[in-house]
């Protein structure tokens, strides 16, 4: 994943001033002279405290390996929740797909035809899994053109059909803001991915002031057009912008220096997928002309039609889906999921047609949440990410929803999706005294600053807690330090 895909950290943290014995306990880094009372009156103190009076604080934390509630404060208050709201769909995801499941995207033929089958995979192509798997965000599109030059295969043009009708065509939330849209966590979610659905320009200047920047796009698509204003030489910072909703990308003001831009959000998913496959199917001698034909292959139970023959597929187990969902915070792993849900309950249920769609992935939660015995109104669900803004979740049921995942089968599954303190994830520079005993799900949109999770003790007793802050005008650093104190204040939860 680009740095510019990385979640946003704030730029200066201030000093909080806590009671002075809750910093004397947290210096000392350890709780063995004191009681769970004491602990549960610094947590209350904690949350007491905060750098902002007008700020709002939902919390909960229970000792669930006693089942016991340790700690409450406006526990049912519904807030934003921002990136906290995952929380549901990794649970669904574990619970409803179950470990086994992956996703598959199929590559087909039947006689001179080709087709491929999208699968709804956000990891098609993802830059991290690739990264991992010391491959190329286009590798497994030039292995298939390898394959199709390896069978014949001269000119696809009119004979190649991109079937993406597992999900729907609504690519992005109604709810999500405009302004919002071309940015990376914002992109169009649909049964083709690549890239994260993203394009990574990077530019340098060319040898004589003046001239036009050399640049470069990954991944190279047909389908993405670059106008390039920008100029060599002079002090001023370069910019790109994405015109309207088109596939449009202007280069303009000055560069001195290589230069790589935040990934930008393509408009159409599905051309950029093909626009990529046909750079892939030229560098193997494929012609590939005319429009992007899209259409239905996949029968309604979701199986290919006997008369076709699978040439390639390529899979994305759900553990990888549900890490960058949960420990990157990866809004289009999380939106993927949800969609992914929305088909798989449509074809439980019998709906006459079985179509991933926020809709029907809602519907999908909404039902694992009931069956779970979990309070979830529909009116406070809208997407999975939590970018939307009119998405309301209280700690209680965040903690509700962490204490059925903790006695659930698949513990080890939704536990590890999660960011692990000082390890991984969101939490990789955050609370390194803690031994990497702390499993959570952070969040941040303006004003919001939110986090649930899990603490484990050295002596193996589980807390589920979670704390979200709405309304904060000021610096937020201080509100991940009040999260990383209630955490090291868990760890060290004394045992008789």
């Amino acid at each position: 994943m680009s740095k510019s895909r990385t979640p946003l950290r704030p730029l200066r943290r201030r000093l909080v001033v806590y009671p002075t014995v809750l910093l004397l306990c947290l210096a000392e880094g350890t709780a063995a002279a004191r009681s769970p009372a004491e602990v549960v009156a610094d947590l209350q103190s904690l949350l007491a405290n905060l750098p902002e009076k007008d700020v709002v604080c939902s919390a909960k934390v229970m000792d669930v390996t006693a089942g016991e509630v340790v700690l409450e404060l406006n526990a049912d208050r519904k807030l934003i929740p921002a990136s906290n709201h995952k929380l549901w769909v990794l649970a669904a995801a574990v619970a409803e797909l179950g470990e086994g499941f992956s996703f598959r995207t199929v590559l087909a033929a039947k006689g001179g035809e080709v087709c491929v089958i999208g699968d709804g995979d956000p990891g098609f192509g993802d830059p991290k899994l690739a990264e991992a798997r010391k491959d190329t965000v286009t590798g497994e599109l030039e292995r298939w053109a390898s394959i199709l030059a390896a069978k014949g295969y001269q000119d696809l043009s009119g004979r190649l059909l991109y079937d993406d009708t597992l999900f729907d065509r609504q690519w992005t939330h109604p709810s999500w803001q405009p302004r919002h849209l071309p940015q990376w966590y914002a992109a169009p979610v649909s049964a083709f991915m690549l890239n994260d659905n993203c394009v990574d320009v990077t530019i340098g200047p060319a040898d004589q002031a003046g001239a036009p920047v050399r640049w470069s796009m990954v991944p190279p698509s047909s389908a993405v057009e670059i106008v390039n204003r920008c100029v060599s030489g002079g002090k001023n910072a370069p910019v790109i912008n994405r015109e309207g909703q088109g596939m449009r990308l202007v280069l303009s003001g000055r560069c001195s220096k290589r230069w790589e831009f935040p990934s930008v959000a393509v408009a159409d998913p599905v051309a950029f997928f093909a626009g990529a496959f046909r750079q892939a199917l030229r560098a193997q001698g494929i012609m590939m002309n005319g429009e992007v034909r899209t259409g239905r292959v996949r029968l309604a139970n979701g199986r290919l039609p006997p008369e076709w023959t699978v040439l390639a597929e390529y899979r994305t187990p759900l553990a990888d889906v549900l890490t960058r969902a949960g420990k990157d915070s990866q809004n289009l792993f999380a939106e993927a999921l949800l969609k992914r849900l929305g088909y798989e309950w449509a074809r439980r249920t019998g709906q006459a047609e079985a179509v991933g769609t926020w809709t029907s992935g809602r519907a999908a939660v909404l039902d694992f949440a009931a069956r779970m015995g979990l309070p979830l109104a529909e009116a406070d669900y809208h997407d999975s990410s939590g970018l939307s803004r009119d998405n309301r979740m209280s700690a209680a049921q965040a903690v509700d929803l962490l204490r059925l995942m903790y006695r659930h089968p698949a513990r080890d599954l939704f536990v590890n999706s999660l960011a692990a303190a000082a390890r991984d994830g969101t939490l990789k520079k955050r609370m390194g005294d803690t031994g990497g005993s702390v499993y959570a799900k952070t969040g941040y949109l303006s004003g919001v600053r939110t986090m649930s999770g899990y603490v484990v003790t050295p002596a193996g007793r589980w807390f589920a807690f979670s704390v979200l802050f709405n309304g904060i005008k000021g610096q937020t650093g201080p509100f991940n330090d009040l999260h990383d104190n209630l955490c090291r204040l868990l760890i060290n939860w004394p045992e008789s």
